[in-house]
């Protein structure tokens, strides 16, 4: 079962835990993901109109898919990015759903700052919106995603990681881009990759991780 009806996170990691590894999500079992993501569209601790967590996962705390733990307003703006982004993947053939999700996302078409810079408030944030944004119903994709990614070479830290972008999720965000310039990042933290797989462990978020370091390392070998 993809839905978790208790978890928007739990129902978020089931399905990009079948993306990960390339395993076909049923047509029906897609849209009704889809249909019960949208029903959280908005409601109590929303961020701006963005699918909103259940009452579970406020109590239980939020984690990204790759396991950094978030708090606050930046917990329920990458959720929603991420369940928003779900929604539209798996949803999109749905008149009803395109609408739905056309209305809630509709602000992030003209945000003054993303248009700009490429970024969004924070290095965590900007990545759960470029992960939407490439392959939402958006604009300017690319030239805006570029943008960004400039931001991020110029945060490198020179040890294969960067100030203010939590590593696991950026390696996770960028091998979903799919843009040349990202996979000059994912170059330039070969090193760190190839440290991590050393040294880790066997717990859900390691074989996560595991998982995502060999798909980077993979394109950059």
């Amino acid at each position: 079962m993809l839905v978790d009806t208790t978890s928007l996170v739990k129902t978020v990691d089931n399905i990009n835990a079948k993306y990960l590894i390339s395993e076909a999500i049923p047509a029906e079992e897609g849209l009704e993901a889809s249909r019960w993501i949208a029903s959280q569209l908005g409601k109590k601790g929303s961020y701006r109109g963005l699918p909103a967590p259940t009452a579970d996962d406020f109590e239980q705390g939020v984690r990204v898919f790759t396991g950094e733990r978030l708090q606050s307003a930046s917990a329920r703006h990458i959720l929603g990015q991420e369940s928003a982004r779900l929604l539209w993947l798996l949803g999109r053939q749905d008149a009803s759903l395109r609408e739905a999700y056309r209305q809630a996302t509709h602000w992030m078409q003209d945000e003054p700052g993303f248009q700009q810079a490429g970024t969004f408030c924070c290095g965590k944030c900007s990545l759960a919106f470029w992960r939407h944004y490439r392959v939402g119903d958006f604009s300017h994709i690319e030239e805006r995603l570029n943008r960004g990614m400039q931001v991020m070479k110029a945060r490198r830290l020179g040890d294969g990681k960067w100030r203010a972008f939590p590593f696991y999720y950026a390696i996770y965000t960028l091998l979903s881009l799919e843009l040349d310039s990202a996979r000059l990042e994912l170059a330039y933290a070969r090193p760190a990759m190839e440290r991590y797989l050393k040294h880790a462990r066997g717990n859900d978020y390691s074989q996560r991780r595991v998982t995502i370091i060999q798909q980077a390392l993979a394109i950059v070998q």
